[in-house]
């Protein structure tokens, strides 16, 4: 790390620069996409559609139901001849929507329909339901109706004012229409499912088959698009949006956040309203594009958005930004302008270790011009290179933020990093126990982690004939379980590199390699031979055992992902246990079925050299091996109890890590940590043990069954027999700090006209230093500073607060609103 003349140097040469920069950007964020505001302040707007340049929507204002026509070219805001209007919807020059009348004690709904070209309205239907919502495809508009005690679909064609009924005496509701295929939301037995019909066939399909809920279909050219549930019980998990293609049948799942509903299509791109950013408390409207399978956010307010449509470039939507009072607001941006906005993304490698920490920091974002590293979130950037390397020689618990901007707006990530001290302590360390899996079925020998990914089976079959198992992915980030692949086969030899998941499989006595992509959601077969195991991947390379040749010794194979090439290693090795790290492959070599008969060995293999070395010679190395970088580890019971041992390629020396006499096995390894099941203390425990300091630690204290760990940064995985369920439980390592900072503040008013003047009070604990963003572009390095604001508004505030053992950051929104004087009441 530089000196802190050094430092001051650098934030000189910078600063002017990057400050200037971000606070340009931060200001000239909203302009960037151009979401611009379509109604009038005051309004109660809602359920927006769109067709060319043309805009509809509902109001309501006093209760009154307008329906809006809003051209984009002319900017002209019509109100049509509506009574109590809701959810129009637009095709060419017709809108059709959903009135309502009362006449005495009778409620009419009725559905009206309007020419743009002609400028007159008429009506299409009487008596149709209060919950009726249309849809319009040329001269077609569908709609549910229960006027027979029963939810069906109907359609009305205009050019032959005639009504036809799709369903009958089905509980059908919210139909789409493109073409000529309508779908729908169908219930039967509480399960709801997409239903499709065909109207030049007259064929209906059922698109999905599920007993989790399926709902609010819609549908463009192939493609149709829902929300639905797919994991955990009936209902009781938010949606993610899916697709389904009519001429492949396939479906693919676009989000994964759990938090995700009313999808919206046109030509490649989907548009839906998901709350993964704000806890579901309000939502922000995202973007797909269908044929880069690329994700986007679109809006960032925290007030909320809602009810997107789209249609080509442009998106609409509800937007609660101006809700004071109930109000709400349609707003529209530019989906190209969405597309090109910059994406901040970087990868951090290493995430932890011992100080001083040499961290290479990888900047993996898209369309950005410029870009600033500030590496423990001070609010002063340290380095405005592209993959810069920063030196930490502190130990702590480091926030790192990447900022990244283009000529208009910007966008930045966070990540951590965890320094060590040199001479660390047990009492140093907080370790954080979770419980991943939910449904108390996952079976021995399954977990498997990178990164925020943790993986397993669970064997939810009787083991009668009703075999089923289940791969599960957990993301630690979005803390979401998914069900990605079922199968009544047996799965086995789970691993992970990245968004790529392989696994072997029994099916009819056969056995293949599969691998799953979770950026994809697609399923590969990578073999077809029947006679495969024990796989593992790195890079884009899969490594296995094969008895393809029935020679009953197999040999190891290698599939390359990158040309599709499948290529044998090793010729009859007798291999059980495989794994590889850059062009390393090791495994365990026997020569009878009990390896403790002193028949079994490591060995490895190099594929840059093509050359094979034998690693032990004891003749009494176990199941299973693992290697990071240059360090192997496997168990051995040489000496009746099995012990684990570690080989360093890099100087060729073993030593044994654990105490003797003991029982340890099931060794993986990360870095300078090694994790093992241990047995010293009557039951299975999960140890560690740090090569750099030499030091062993208990991970878990537990009476139960702990079992099968792995490791992958600072996140500990591990098999877990409880008394109610066999789960996958995880631990998490951090630093203790008794004195970390917890940001906090208070203001003597939030609100008022401009000029307003606000005290604001630092309430904060264990800080040294404080950075407030008063979310107008001015900033303080007061702990207790005056500041004015000048302009109306509603302003989020910030408080960032550091100490020698971290930082923290307290963000109110909109937590001061500035009006106009002249909006004072007499």
């Amino acid at each position: 790390m530089r000196n802190n003349k050094e430092k001051l140097c650098l934030i000189i040469l910078i600063s002017t620069t990057l400050v200037f920069l971000f606070l340009t950007s931060i200001s000239a964020a909203a302009s960037a996409v151009q979401e611009i505001q379509l109604t009038q302040n005051g309004s109660r707007a809602s359920t927006p559609a769109i067709y060319g340049d043309n805009v509809v929507w509902s109001d309501y204002v006093s209760d009154s139901g307008i329906i809006h026509l809003y051209n984009l070219t002319t900017s002209k805001d019509i109100h049509l001849n509506s009574f109590h209007g809701s959810w129009p919807a637009i095709y060419g020059d017709k809108i059709v929507w959903r009135d309502y009348q009362s006449c005495g004690n009778n409620d009419n709904y009725n559905l009206s329909v309007y020419d743009i070209s002609t400028a007159e309205k008429f009506q299409i239907t009487k008596n149709v339901s209060r919950d009726s919502i249309p849809a319009i495809y040329e001269d077609k508009i569908v709609w549910h109706n229960s006027r027979n005690g029963v939810s069906d679909i109907y359609m009305y064609n205009l050019s032959t004012s005639k009504e036809c009924q799709i369903t009958t005496n089905r509980v059908a509701l919210y139909p789409a229409i493109y073409v000529d295929r309508i779908v729908w939301t169908e219930y039967h037995n509480g399960n709801s499912n997409i239903y499709m019909y065909n109207l030049s066939t007259s064929k209906e399909t059922q698109i999905t088959n599920s007993e989790f809920r399926q709902i609010d279909p819609d549908i463009y050219g192939d493609n149709i698009v829902w929300a639905g549930d797919r994991i955990g019980e009936r209902y009781s998990l938010n949606p993610d949006i899916y697709m389904y293609n009519i001429s492949t049948s396939k479906i693919t799942q676009i989000t994964y956040s759990e938090s995700a509903s009313r999808p919206a299509i046109h030509k490649d791109k989907i548009v839906w309203k998901d709350g993964r950013n704000n806890k579901g408390i309000s939502s922000n409207i995202y973007l797909y594009n269908i044929s880069t399978q690329e994700e986007f956010q679109v809006t960032k307010d925290e007030s909320g958005q809602m009810w997107p449509a789209i249609y080509g470039d442009r998106i609409v939507w509800k937007d609660n930004r101006n809700a004071d009072e109930g109000h709400s607001d349609i707003y529209t941006c530019m989906a190209s302008a969405v597309l090109k906005s910059p994406d901040a993304n970087f990868s951090v490698a290493p995430d932890l270790g011992f100080s001083p920490l040499s961290v290479q920091f990888t900047d993996l974002s898209k369309n950005a011009i410029l870009r600033s590293w500030d590496f423990n979130n001070d609010g002063v950037p340290e380095s405005i290179e592209k993959n810069p390397v920063y030196v930490y020689t502190n130990p702590g618990n480091y926030i790192v933020n990447l900022t990244v901007s283009d000529t208009n707006t910007t966008d930045s990530k966070l990540s951590t990093v965890l320094v060590f001290d040199e001479q660390l302590l047990d009492n140093q360390l907080v370790l954080t126990e979770t419980q991943i899996s939910t449904s108390g079925k996952a079976i021995y020998d399954s977990p498997a982690i990178y990164d925020d990914k943790v993986v397993w089976v669970d064997h939810t079959g009787d083991y009668s004939g009703n075999d089923k198992y289940d791969i599960c992915l957990y993301n630690i980030s979005t803390k979401r379980e998914t069900r990605i692949h079922t199968t009544n086969g047996s799965v086995y030899g789970l691993d992970i590199y990245k968004d790529r998941i392989v696994w072997y499989e029994s099916r009819n006595g056969q056995s293949d390699i599969y691998m799953y992509n979770v950026s994809t959601s697609k399923e590969t077969q990578i073999t077809s031979g029947g006679s495969t195991s024990h796989p593992a991947i790195y890079e884009d390379r899969i490594v296995w055992a094969d008895n393809r040749d029935e020679e009953g010794v197999p040999d190891i194979y290698m599939y390359n992902l990158s040309t599709s090439k499948e290529s044998k290693i090793i010729n009859d090795t007798s291999v059980v246990g495989l794994d590889i790290y850059g062009d390393r492959i090791v495994w365990l070599n026997y020569t009878s079925v009990s390896y403790s008969n002193g028949f079994s060995n490591i060995y490895m293999y190099d594929l840059s050299t093509s050359k094979k070395t034998p690693i032990t010679t004891s003749g009494s190395a176990g199941f299973p091996v693992a290697i990071y970088d240059d360090r192997i580890v496997w168990e051995d019971d040489g000496y009746e109890k099995r012990q684990i041992y570690v080989y360093n390629i890099s100087d060729s020396t073993e030593i044994k890590i654990t105490p003797d006499n003991l029982s340890q096995q099931r060794p993986d390894i990360y870095g300078d940590r090694i994790v093992w099941q241990d047995q010293r203390n009557g039951n299975l425990d999960i140890f560690m043990y740090n090569l750099s300091i030499q030091k062993e630690i208990q991970i878990t204290t537990s009476r139960l069954l702990q079992d099968c760990p792995v490791i992958y940064g600072d996140r500990i995985l591990w098999y877990n027999n409880g008394k109610c369920g066999n789960y996958i439980h995880m631990c998490t390592i951090s630093l203790k700090g008794s004195d970390m900072p917890v940001a906090s503040f208070s203001s003597n008013v939030t609100s008022g006209c401009y000029p307003l003047s606000v005290q604001f009070t630092d309430l904060s604990e264990n800080a040294t230093e404080w950075k407030w963003d008063f979310g107008d572009n001015a900033y303080s390095a007061d702990r207790n500073p005056v500041h004015t604001y000048n302009k109306a508004g509603g302003y989020t505030v910030s408080l960032i607060v550091k100490s020698e053992n971290g930082t923290d950051t307290e963000k109110k929104s909109k937590y001061i609103s500035v009006s106009n004087s002249n909006d004072k009441k007499d």
